[in-house]
């Protein structure tokens, strides 16, 4: 399970892994030190106390910090989202995407699920998958990842006990 996951990091991680891999590992590990360390940020996840999902929201989080993941409301509107996808392109240093077919204005008002698969349609022309973290939440933790590791990445994703999706 942890192995899984720890190969997760090391995809995931791009050029911080040692400092997501040390994270990663101290919630595995320690998970009382852990959360000590991390009180605040767990504390805004309404976290009170380590629990058996704790790794999985370490990885979440530090990706979060290093700018490798985003996390937006389920109700966000469509340019927004394409926005938050250009940091995270930009962040790994892929391929821009033009949104100059999404700025019709009826775009923004699609649900957030709808704006994002189509979002996510433009990306794979470039070969590079959106995908969502899931945190069994009202929200999504969205990546962007090179589209040939994506299957990968849902199978040590599943392994480790946890969720990665590429469809919304």
């Amino acid at each position: 399970m942890y192995h899984a996951l720890l190969l997760l990091v090391q995809k995931l991680s791009y050029e911080v892994e040692e400092q997501i891999f040390s994270e990663v590992s101290l919630a595995i590990q320690k998970p009382e030190s852990y959360f000590e360390m991390f009180k605040d940020r767990l504390d805004e996840r309404g976290i009170d106390s380590p629990i058996d999902e704790l790794a999985w929201i370490s990885l979440v989080d530090s990706l979060l910090d290093h700018g490798l993941a985003f996390e937006i409301d389920w109700k966000e509107s469509g340019l927004y989202i394409c926005d938050v996808v250009d940091e995270l392109l930009d962040r790994k240093n892929m391929a821009c995407v033009s949104w100059e077919d999404f700025e019709d204005g009826e775009f923004d008002e699609l649900p957030t699920s709808l704006c994002l698969n189509k979002i996510s349609g433009k990306l794979k022309e470039q070969a590079i998958s959106l995908a969502s973290l899931d945190i069994e939440s009202d929200c999504y933790v969205l990546i962007t990842v090179p589209s040939s590791d994506t299957d990968e990445m849902k199978a040590l994703a599943k392994e480790a006990g946890y969720s990665i999706q590429d469809s919304f």
